[in-house]
């Protein structure tokens, strides 16, 4: 350990030694790793993220349920929609001056007020909010802050209201702070998250250990000589060890600095849905510590294994001859080893249970993936070893490419690492959804919305149809009540009651008159639905108030005719018990509810929005959904989430290699400024050369597209497999990647023209 100081020293004294040039590699290298440190940071501060919104979750939970002892807090939950962007909130009273008041809040909105949170109150003051303002014509009177908030780009309100009372409201409030149960989330989407969170996070380290490489034939060259003068190749180990570590701690300083600047703004910043609060963004200790040491060590590693050549042959390094030809067998042990233990979860993670291990997954999936910047070294090397003749332009890329393809080969094998995993991910995401959200609207459905009506009396029955009736570009106006009855001790089925008119709304009755009754068959497709009910048999009714049911007299099932609707037909359209006004004559109200069916012209713009700020009236009385936009489950709202945030992290890993690119790329221009500048005074036309630069970037990364897309197609399969999906590869996804790929390489190609541009000066003949 006393040898190690002095050499790791050595090795930093002659990082800074060289003058401006090594002032000018150690800035690059430090700009290269410090963009996969900040990259690391963001991903290490998710579980931070994660843990204070649950935190403020489950402060802004409504205690209930409790008998109170002082005032309460009356509420109804209340949702809507806005341009396809969901508003929730709550209309609230207060029993007294000591109700409790929500989180963020000063105090609780009298009747007429409203408080809403910040971005609520951009939307409502902008020109886009226009249509939004009928809904909530009250004062608003404060924001909410970020105690109630989840992010900062939350559309939520608290609106006081005095009919919200004892009788009406939904929820009795004796506190807030309730907790939030925990669920476990769906095998589909946990397997997404693996996989998302390996293939975003796993590239940035192979481009922090890429970094670390840069000048690497400059560093060879040093380091030969000084093992030709005599030093021993455990002490050139150390003294490149030392480089090293200058360069990953330069780089931690560089990506913390990034970090924290970036942080600042983070607020104002929303990516496909997604934003988060500055203070949420902190890494957890353990992921800081980790990346922390995790960034020297790969460092020091990557640099000691870089060390081969000039340890065995530094002669051959000072000569620069042509390296040995690089062997294949086991560059291809990750990815068997990869394959071999994803295909041991096969079928795991297909079912309600998980049976599979989510570290064998990860283990495979970084497998599979760091066999990439494994295996494309060889690649490169034996194809373009087999290239001959071309322009001029063409032959003196693949002459620099036959004598150096390594440094080629480790720029774009980040950017295949990307591809690989981003093939994999969008495949996995695309299976995905369709098997949690993607079902097509039948025709029938389209241009109908469904209002659903809280508490519904006849009075507010009739106000809802002749409010919705009024407005502009509706049709026609069904109202629905829905008689709900048990007909055992645990098997419920409701029977629908409408006129002849909205009955066919919901399925195609061949005839129909009041007094007539129908059965549909319920859609397979949801599940398997009620049993039939048999005609004659009494059954029992039932209701709901104040959250207990509420048993009812019994009913008798009419005799009613069969109709079997096509299954192009159904969606919204109701399954089970179809009955007309005079069938339930004798039901009381209290047993059932009621919707309102409205047919409108689909063609009319922003007609949704039109109809919801006709029913502002009733405010938190309704809720209504639109073309098949039924109310998102939890599992498709975590989906949404998880996609959400995978789409974000992969454009920032995209960035994160397109920066990664052109660092790497000004740094061989910069390297290689002297033979550069030999060219162009030897009468290379300067246009030939940037051709040429051209050409060695495309080269390497056509041939990483060739692996990234059979190694991510085969992780994909392998994925699709572990959660049994059919395999279906997302071809517009993998076609949308490549193109980003290519048009990356041009742009950094472009980029570091001026860089070649000065390197070809008179200057760039000058030697040191």
């Amino acid at each position: 350990m006393r040898r190690w100081f002095p050499d790791l020293a050595l090795g930093v004294r002659l990082a800074l030694g060289g003058g401006r040039t090594s002032w000018v590699r150690l800035a690059l290298t430090g700009a290269g790793i410090g963009i996969g440190v900040a990259v690391l940071l963001s991903g290490a501060s998710a579980t931070s993220v994660l843990s204070e919104r649950a935190a403020r979750q489950a402060a802004a939970g409504p205690v209930t349920g409790e008998s109170p002892s002082g005032d309460v807090l009356y509420a109804s939950l209340w949702t809507t929609e806005y341009h396809g962007r969901s508003i929730s909130g709550r209309f609230v009273h207060g029993s007294g001056p000591n109700a409790p008041v929500p989180p963020g809040t000063s105090r609780v909105p009298g009747d007429g007020e409203v408080l809403v949170s910040p971005a609520m109150a951009e939307l409502l003051a902008s020109p886009e909010g226009e249509l939004l303002r009928e809904r909530f014509p009250q004062e608003v009177v404060g924001t909410i802050g970020q105690a109630g908030l989840n992010a900062p780009n939350d559309l939520t309100f608290y609106a006081g209201d005095a009919t919200v009372d004892a009788e009406n409201a939904e929820t009795t409030i004796t506190a807030f702070g309730a907790a939030v149960e925990k669920r476990e989330l769906d095998p589909v989407l946990s397997l997404l998250v693996m996989v998302g969170v390996v293939a975003l996070l796993f590239p940035v380290l192979v481009f922090v250990g890429i970094s670390t490489r840069l000048a690497g034939a400059e560093r060879d060259r040093r380091l030969a000589a000084l093992r030709l003068v005599g030093a021993g190749a455990q002490r050139v180990r150390r003294i490149a060890a030392g480089e090293a570590l200058l360069g990953a701690f330069v780089g931690l300083a560089v990506g913390a600095a990034l970090f924290f600047v970036v942080r600042q703004f983070v607020e104002h910043v929303e990516l496909l849905g997604v934003s988060v609060f500055a203070s949420d963004l902190t890494p957890s200790l353990p992921m800081a510590v980790l990346i922390l040491v995790l960034v020297p060590v790969l460092a020091v590693v990557t640099s000691v294994v870089a060390m081969r050549r000039t340890v065995v042959e530094p002669l051959g390094v000072v000569r620069r001859t042509k390296p040995v030809r690089r062997v294949l067998w086991w560059r291809v042990v990750p990815i068997v080893l990869g394959a071999v233990a994803l295909l041991t979860q096969a079928g795991a993670f297909g079912e309600a249970e998980v049976r599979g291990n989510g570290k064998i997954v990860i283990g495979g999936i970084i497998l599979l993936l760091l066999g990439i910047p494994v295996l494309l070294p060889w690649v490169v090397e034996r194809a373009v070893g087999r290239l001959r003749g071309g322009v001029p332009s063409w032959q003196l890329a693949i002459r620099r490419l036959q004598l150096e393809s390594g440094t080629a080969a480790r720029v774009v094998g980040g950017v295949a690492v990307v591809l690989a995993g981003g093939i994999a991910l969008q495949s996995v995401m695309t299976s995905a959804q369709s098997d949690v959200i993607d079902r097509p609207t039948p025709e029938a459905d389209k241009g109908v919305m469904v209002i659903s009506l809280r508490g519904a009396t006849p009075e507010t029955i009739e106000q809802a149809v002749g409010l919705v009736g009024r407005s502009v570009g509706v049709e026609r106006v069904h109202p629905l009540r829905n008689v709900s009855f048990k007909t055992g001790p645990q098997d419920y089925d409701s029977a629908l009651v409408g006129t002849c008119e909205a009955l066919r709304t919901r399925a195609p009755l061949p005839h129909c008159q009041d007094g007539d009754s129908f059965y549909v068959e319920h859609d397979q497709a949801d599940g398997p639905g009620p049993l039939k009910p048999e005609p004659g048999r009494r059954v029992t009714l039932y209701g709901y108030a104040g959250g207990q049911e509420i048993v009812g007299p019994e009913w008798t099932i009419p005799a009613f005719t069969e109709v079997r609707a096509p299954a192009a037909e159904r969606g919204l359209r109701q399954g089970g018990l179809l009955v007309t006004p005079s069938v339930v004559r004798d039901v009381p109200a209290d047993f059932g509810n009621t919707n309102v069916l409205v047919k409108v012209d689909p063609e009319r713009p922003d007609i949704a929005e039109h109809v919801r700020n006709a029913l502002a009236p009733l405010t938190w009385r309704t809720y209504t959904y639109y073309d098949g936009e039924v109310e998102q489950t939890q599992r498709v709202k975590e989906f949404e989430s998880i996609r959400q945030a995978l789409m974000t992290g992969s454009l920032i890993t995209l960035l994160l290699a397109g920066a990664s690119l052109l660092v790497l790329a000004l740094e061989q221009v910069r390297e290689r400024r002297r033979p550069l500048a030999v060219l162009a005074a030897s009468g290379v036309p300067r246009g030939a050369l940037s051709r040429s630069l051209l050409w060695q970037n495309a080269v390497p990364l056509l041939l990483a597209l060739v692996v990234a897309l059979v190694v991510g197609g085969g992780l994909a399969v392998l994925l699709l497999r572990i959660i049994s999906q059919p395999v279906v590869l997302d071809w517009s996804g993998i076609g949308v990647l490549t193109g980003s790929a290519a048009l990356m390489v041009v742009l950094v190609t472009a980029l570091s023209l001026p860089s070649l541009r000065r390197a070809t000066g008179a200057l760039g003949l000058r030697s040191e």
